[in-house]
Formats: C-alpha cells, structure tokens, sequence
C-alpha cells in the first residue's frame, strides 16, 4: 500500500480525546467561533504552532467537520512524533467564509481592508494561545486548502510578521497584495487540471510575486484536479519543508531591496533627510540602497518625498487629480509632523503645489505593522523600539512597510 493510500485510511477514524475544544472570538461579547487545538505530547520545551484553515466544505458549529485531512494525519501517533506542535483548527461558520474569494477564471478579487469576522476570530484565537501555551513563537506555519488557501493567502497577508512559513493549497490572491509577499516563505500547491478553483488564480499572485523579485516555491500538479491537498499532506512533505523555517524580527526587510530594484530602475528616489530620530535607523538602511537618494533641500515636483500627512485631508482626491495634470511625480508622505492644518496659508499652498498624493503613509502604517508584530516579536525579545529608537528589528519592520507603500502609491 503506497503512502497516499495509508494516510487516507488513517483519514477515515477520528479520536476527539486529544483535541480539546474551544471558543474564539474577536473581542469581548463578539459571536464565538468553534476551534479545536491539539497539543504535543511533552510541553515542558516551547514547541511550533501550526494552524490549519479548511475548505468551505467543512464549515459548521460542531467542532468536528473542519478535522479532516491534515488536521486527522497531525493526530496519528507517527506525525505526532515526527512534528511535535500545538495544531489549531478553527472551524468558519455555516454561510461565512475565511475571506473574500469572488474571483474571475484568472484572478482573486483584492482582499477586504478588514478580516471577515471569522478571520478576525482566528487571528485572536492564535494570540490567546500565544498568550496561553508553551509556543515556540519563532515558529508558527499557516496552511489550508480551497476556501482555507484564499483565508492563507488573506492572513498572510494582514499578519506576515507573525509566520515563519505557509503553504496556500488551490487557494489564490490578487496581484495588488504581492508585495506582502515576497521575501516571504511560502509553497503553494495547486492542481493544474483543478475544476473548482482554477490554477490560473495561483499562477496570477505566483507571477507577481516573481515580478518584483520574489521567489515563492510552487507544486502545480498536472491531471490533479480540486484535491491537490492530498499530493500536500500525503507524505508529510509540505509539513517537513514549513518545520524547516524560523521567524527572524531583523528579517523582515528581506525583499524590500528587490522590490525596490525590480520598480524603480531609473533615477533613484529622492527621500527628504528630515525625520522623526525614532526612525534614524531605518532611514539609514534606505540611504544604503541605490533606489533611494537622501536630499535634505525642499522638496520639488518630481521628488518622493518621506513626509507625515499634514492638513486637511478631505481633498486629497481632488488635490491628486489637480495636481497629477501638472505633471507632479509619486510622492510619499511620512515625515513627521502633527496631523493638523499648515500654521499658515503659504504653508498650504507649498503643500498643495508639491504634494501629488497625499497619504497617511508610512508612518501611520509603521506603527500598524508594529502593533501587529509586537504580540509575537516579544515572545522573541525582539523589542521594536529601544532608547527611542528603532532596534535592528523594529528597523526592519519600518524599511519594509516604507518599501510597500512606495510600490502600492506605484501601482495606483
């Protein structure tokens, strides 16, 4: 019996003994969610997280439909003892969905600014058991399939600084979400044949990826249609390759130099020297890169300019349109400065004549990615600000989300 054929026999019994079942939700008082997590055998050592997002095919309240496949195989004695981990299981309700999945023949419909509630579920159920066991937060993978490789592709995405690896199965994204991608660890996995959800919306997000420089690892498995799970987990490969990889905070950056390298190949970008000392660091990091030249005169059409948003902001497309007629480059907002009217009106005509795109971008990001990071990052000692400034890590985080939003004011 080949090994496909035995862990499908090992799929067809299920001992709930081991899994204990729990409730999560967003916030206080918010509808609950059904999970289940399993934990390794000895707990005395912090040991890796994994968490498993299934397919729409699973969905319900009992807390049982979403154990198939690889959360069964995660709870065989064999796996057990090859992958000691905490597995966390949470199941979407009937009706809702991890995601947005709307999608075309060839591409995903961009993500929702906010988590649907489900996902915003899972998120704080992966905080609460942070917070809660003896997890190795270096190591937390992200998997799922169908329905669970959209919600893989949408977590990574929201929280890249929380996982080490993940593994999208016959799910997708949309191009406008690449950057948050590369330089990340990730192999998807998708059926070329697969009649569901087509190959063509992993080989749209798989392609931009590599455009800007990233190299995401892909199995697209010929004749295999919508159940290239099993070729995944059969064997324990794509488990093996994610227990591989470990979260580095001072990685984060990892990507932001190709990025930039990939976009901008003329003239390098020209970055007001003036700002905030807390972000020193990593305006030193960005004067080491080619792309990026540090100017400290006043800035001038066809600059992009690091500046914080200053102003009224309720014209910011009516200013945009005003000003891109004028023939008024990309332009990039983060220095800082109190979000409050210009002291004065010539203060505002400078603003106004020189600010093609006004954003509240990167600093107003920065301390996102920092709140999002610093939950796991601490379990790391990785602190993100140190003597008021940016540590090696926090540094990072910062080089990298100030490279994303030059490449998202790019595409826009």
């Amino acid at each position: 019996m080949n090994t496909m054929l035995i862990s499908l026999f090992l799929m067809c019994s299920l001992d709930l003994s081991d899994w204990d079942a729990m409730a999560i939700s967003a916030s206080p008082g918010s509808r609950p969610i059904a999970s289940r997590l399993l934990r390794p055998s000895d707990t005395s050592e912090p040991k890796p997280l994994l968490v498993i997002l299934h397919g729409m095919g699973e969905r319900g309240v009992e807390s049982t439909g979403q154990l198939k496949y690889l959360p069964r195989l995660m709870a065989t004695p064999q796996r057990r003892a090859n992958f000691p981990c905490y597995v966390f299981v949470p199941q979407c309700p009937p009706n809702e969905t991890w995601s947005v999945i709307s999608r075309t023949q060839v591409s995903a419909a961009p993500f929702s600014t906010f988590p649907e509630p489900p996902m915003a579920a899972v998120e704080q159920g992966i905080l609460d058991i942070l917070a809660n066991e003896n997890v190795d937060a270096s190591r937390i993978y992200l998997c799922g399939l169908s329905m669970g490789g959209f919600g893989t592709w949408d977590l990574l995405s929201r929280r890249p600084e929380w996982f080490a690896a993940a593994g999208p199965i016959c799910g997708g994204a949309n191009k406008v979400h690449a950057p948050r991608y590369v330089g990340r660890s990730i192999w998807n996995w998708h059926g070329a044949a697969d009649e569901v959800v087509s190959v063509a919306l992993s080989d749209h997000i798989l392609d931009a990826i590599r455009k800007l420089g990233g190299e995401p690892k892909e199995s697209r498995l010929a004749g295999v249609k919508h159940n290239s799970w099993r070729n995944a987990h059969a064997d324990g490969q794509l488990i093996d390759w994610m227990f591989t990889h470990r979260l580095l905070p001072s990685d984060t950056a990892k990507g932001a130099r190709t990025m930039l390298r990939s976009r901008f190949k003329g003239d390098p970008l020209m970055v007001h020297a003036r700002v905030d000392p807390l972000l020193t660091p990593a305006i030193e990091v960005l004067a080491s890169y080619p792309e990026i030249q540090l100017v400290e005169r006043e800035p001038a059409p066809g600059d992009v300019v690091l500046l914080t948003p200053r102003g009224n902001l309720n014209d910011i497309e009516k200013l945009r349109s005003a000003l891109q007629a004028k023939g008024v480059k990309l332009i990039l907002v983060t220095e800082p400065q109190h979000a409050k009217e210009p002291p004065n009106n010539e203060r505002r005509t400078w603003a106004v004549r020189h600010h093609a795109r006004m954003q509240l971008l990167p600093l107003a990001d920065i301390r996102a990615a920092a709140a999002s990071a610093a939950p796991v990052w601490s379990r790391l000692n990785a602190d993100i600000v140190v003597e008021s400034k940016l540590s090696e890590s926090g540094s990072a985080l910062a080089v990298r989300t100030i490279v994303e939003a030059l490449l998202e004011m790019d595409e826009s």
